[in-house]
């Protein structure tokens, strides 16, 4: 029951989730959803469906008691539901839709994610609560320099009028909201270096931009709105000025305790900072693993060691999951009946010694998750340890898989959120494969009891190796949706680095942290120790797998879309709980999936708009598809842009292989504007996947990997049912505005423009019928300077090839941006051409 129930649940939270911004609340129901009453009489309808269904006889009545049972379920699910409503308007209440400056104290209650330092140029994150939140007014001190909404000073023009009350208004309802600080020192001009003093359990006065969550994901596949939602935060917080830094009284014993916790993890990241600028990028970082892997705080990794681990297949072991946890409850637990054996043996005439051994461990714990940031494995751990702990207790009938699933519900309800986070499935999917291989394990040494020793050690090795290939391949579809992509590597690489972080580094760091206070000299040495052994195993990764070797078809993408998906899941279902269903069912999704692996051969011509984060560029990939091949030419445009992200060739080559674009081959890369810009990631491309053949406008030195040829007038690409043509571009005029390459592309298929702009309604040309012709001109103009088509102009009339008219039975497609130069006298020669824009 608690399997299908999560099931449903899961399905019906998810669902609610993403199409909740859809729903319209009235205040009534605001009001109800928003109050503490509401939740507690949905908490005891929740209790009463759950006692009723333990309840419901076993009895002849059967058909009665599955319409009981089948009615409780659906009762329960919906109470999940109506939860998930709760969560959602408790959130949004302190929601800003609008960017606000205001002045106020921020609470800061946490471990800051991010280190204010003017020498490094790293940046200040902090997650902290509003209070006294007041309106930042324009005067002389504040004029408008800051191009931003700042409804405050706009509603009121006279600074000696109050605002409105619907000023008041917002001003209330942002009190106590939780935002995420932050300030770059590279591009800050006001000293913020107070910033680097502020610490847990201090009020910091600040003047601050408050700016909506951002509710598109990146071009990563990275949802930021998701993300900050599942911690709670309800805004980001651009720091612009830093006042007061003071103490911050707790309000109760718990936060006074909480405080201590996270006071302690600050004392040890300040250990760990000192003489920072003094070391070498290796042996920071070696320093800075070793802190994540003691108190969960990964502030000091930088950007390239967390991609090294990614490439590898173990960033799972920079996080605090329940290994560390249990490592510690477990070290506790038997010290703590170890000395109640030694000296206290009467407790256990009250206490049996296994209770007393749980609440050590359920205590220790919970206690050490609070201290790493309560992530939500570390959690996991704890509520399964107290679930443990009332079964045996109570002697319930319940197997260990129906008790993660109760777990898993019970976390569900507290936070719905819970289901947005990466680390909630892996952890709980983790622990289900962990359990179903035991018993696998448990019947394997009961039949090699009689082996030899050097026997049973080849025997361990081979089950951790399968026990590696059977989580590896188990998680892969989960990985591959939450994630984009899955590193081959880490079916190697965890091998040995499992066992080295659990059995050598993790307990160096735990014991060396438990003894801090007592005995510093001896931490240090063990935080030595453990440093070097990630110096050297940092040393070996980057020389294994940051290579040509190491590196090429490192990365495994997902073959299919999400039917492929929920197709891997259930092959994973009915694999690890042959219980719920017969295991001979998986043939169903197998073949499904063998079908939908099988090569397409429906033709087409499509031109896909790919996203970035870097603005004012445009990245199109050019796919035609006919029953004899498959063709995909990438066109890039730099539009303005100042640089690219750091990170910018890695998402364009993962966005290429999500489409399988990567996998066959790129026949061609155009760069229509002159700009040098995307040089070096035509460059990257290049040694990353096969490209053909490279067309770049303007007068650049030439890649020396790859068939780079100047985009000019005339040049041209053909095959069988398509071809490509530059319209425009003289490299021999050293002028850039005419060296911008437009291009025509000639297919024999209609064109599939279902992400792209239409204007129905652009002067001089009518409505514009698109299913006229199976055949599509397709013309593509980004450039922003008249001279280049008035250029077009005088030389088309002496060169035949330059023309550009409708071929008979072609219907055409000019794609351009709101910016482009005007072309309506080119356009003036095409028959009735469809308009569609890349930035409308």
């Amino acid at each position: 029951m608690a399997v299908w129930l999560f099931v449903f649940v899961v399905l019906a939270v998810l669902a609610i989730l993403g199409s909740i911004e859809q729903f319209w609340f009235d205040e009534t129901w605001l009001g109800v959803l928003a109050s503490d009453q509401f939740i507690l009489l949905i908490t005891a309808g929740l209790l009463l469906c759950l006692l009723g269904w333990s309840l419901i006889p076993t009895s002849k009545l059967a058909k009665i008691n599955r319409l009981l049972k089948a009615w409780l379920l659906a009762s329960i699910v919906l109470l999940f539901v109506v939860r998930t409503l709760v969560a959602y308007v408790a959130y949004e209440m302190h929601t800003p839709n609008a960017r606000y400056m205001v002045s106020a104290d921020a609470h800061i209650h946490t471990l800051s994610d991010g280190i204010y330092d003017d020498i490094l140029g790293t940046s200040f994150r902090q997650v902290a609560t509003l209070h006294n939140i007041k309106p930042i007014i324009p005067s002389a001190h504040h004029p408008s320099t800051l191009k931003i909404y700042n409804p405050f000073g706009e509603f009121n023009p006279n600074p000696s009028i109050m605002s409105t009350q619907e000023d008041l208004d917002k001003l209330k309802s942002m009190e106590g909201m939780t935002v995420l600080l932050s300030a770059n020192p590279n591009v800050t001009q006001a000293d913020l270096s107070k910033l680097a003093k502020v610490q847990p359990a201090m009020r910091l006065a600040a003047e601050i931009l408050i700016t909506p969550i951002d509710k598109t994901p990146s071009a990563s596949g990275f949802d930021t709105n998701q993300w900050l939602r599942t911690r709670h935060i309800h805004a980001q917080a651009k720091i612009l000025s830093v006042g007061e830094i003071a103490p911050l009284e707790a309000e109760s014993l718990a936060q006074r305790f909480y405080f201590r916790l996270e006071q302690f993890r600050h004392r040890l990241r300040t250990h760990f900072y000192q003489d920072w600028h003094k070391l070498s990028a290796s042996q920071s970082q070696a320093r800075a693993v070793s802190l994540s892997l003691m108190t969960g705080d990964r502030a000091l990794i930088d950007k390239h060691t967390k991609e090294l681990y990614q490439l590898a297949g173990i960033s799972h072991l920079l996080a605090i999951s329940g290994t560390h946890v249990l490592f510690l409850a477990v070290i506790l637990s038997e010290l703590v009946t170890f000395m109640t054996d030694k000296f206290a043996q009467r407790i256990y005439a009250h206490l049996p010694r296994w209770q007393i051994r749980m609440m050590v461990m359920v205590l220790a714990s919970l206690v050490y998750a609070l201290f790493t940031g309560f992530d939500v494995p570390a959690v996991r751990t704890v509520y399964l340890l107290i679930a443990a702990w009332l079964v045996r207790y109570l002697i319930l009938p319940t197997g260990m898989i129906s008790v993660l699933a109760w777990v898993a519900l019970l976390m569900i309800w507290l936070d719905p959120y819970v289901l947005w986070q990466a680390g909630f499935w892996l952890s709980f999917i983790a622990v289900l494969l962990l359990m179903r291989y035991e018993s696998k394990i448990d019947m394997t040494n009961e039949t090699n009891q009689n082996q030899g020793q050097l026997i049973r050690r080849w025997l361990q090795f081979k089950q951790a190796v399968r026990l590696q290939f059977w989580l590896f391949f188990s998680m892969l579809p989960v990985s591959i949706l939450l994630f984009g992509k899955v590193s081959i590597w880490g079916l190697v690489v965890n091998l040995f680095a499992i066992g080295l972080f659990g059995f050598v580094v993790v307990p160096i760091n735990l014991i060396a942290g438990a003894v801090f206070g007592i005995l510093p000299e001896l931490s240090q040495l063990l935080w030595g120790v453990s440093s070097a052994v990630l110096y050297w195993l940092h040393d070996f990764l980057y020389f294994g797998l940051s290579s040509q070797i190491g590196s090429l078809g490192a990365w495994l993408y997902a073959p299919f879309g999400m039917a492929g998906f929920l197709l891997s899941f259930m092959v994973v279902g009915l694999w690890i709980l042959p219980n719920v269903l017969p295991r001979v069912l998986i043939i169903l999704p197998l073949v499904a999936m063998i079908f939908l692996g099988l090569p397409k051969q429906i033709p087409h011509f499509k031109l896909i708009i790919l996203p970035s984060d870097t603005p004012n560029i445009s990245q199109m990939l050019l796919s035609y598809h006919n029953a004899n091949q498959q063709k995909y030419w990438l066109i890039l445009n730099d539009l303005g842009a100042k640089s690219l992200r750091a990170n910018h060739t890695q998402t364009l080559t993962d966005q290429l292989y999500r489409l399988g674009a990567a996998q066959h081959g790129i026949d061609g890369i155009i760069v229509q504007s002159p700009s040098a810009i995307f040089l070096p990631v035509v460059g990257q491309l290049a040694k990353a996947l096969p490209v053909y053949r490279f067309w770049q406008a303007g007068n650049h030195e030439p890649l020396a990997n790859i068939h780079h040829t100047p985009c000019r007038a005339g040049l041209h690409w053909q095959s069988e049912g398509i071809g490509i043509k530059a319209l425009t571009g003289w490299h021999e005029i050293g002028d850039e505005r005419v060296q911008h390459c437009e291009i025509e592309v000639l297919a024999d298929l209609p064109l599939n423009t279902q992400n792209l702009i239409e204007d129905k309604f652009e002067p001089n040309f009518g409505e514009t019928d698109t299913d006229t012709s199976n055949q599509t001109q397709l013309i593509i103009s980004t450039n922003r300077e008249p001279m280049l088509w008035q250029l077009w102009d005088m030389l088309c009339l002496s060169d035949e090839e330059l023309k550009l008219v409708t071929p008979a039975g072609y219907h055409s497609v000019w794609l351009s941006t709101t910016h482009a130069a005007d072309a309506s006298h080119v356009k003036a020669n095409l028959d009735t051409p469809q308009l569609l824009y890349l930035d409308k």
